[in-house]
């Protein structure tokens, strides 16, 4: 392939091996990124519920110390 008068060999075995190696390491990347939003997800539920949890022991108690 000509690009601005310079003949350009085709890709070698080592640009395709590159390329490989760079779509293998983005794929792992995307993965880890993946395991990363679950966990995240995970964690903010358990938060909430947990706040559900301490919510319903707070109202709880403040109904005992009204009752007296």
């Amino acid at each position: 392939m000509r690009a601005g008068g310079i003949e350009r060999p085709a890709a070698s075995g080592n640009a395709r091996l590159r390329g490989r190696a760079a779509a293998g390491r983005l794929e792992a990347a995307r993965r880890q990124f993946e395991r990363s939003t679950v966990a995240l997800r995970r964690a903010a539920f358990d938060h909430v519920d947990r706040q559900i949890v301490l919510s319903t022991a707070l109202r709880a108690s403040l109904d005992r110390l009204s009752e007296r």
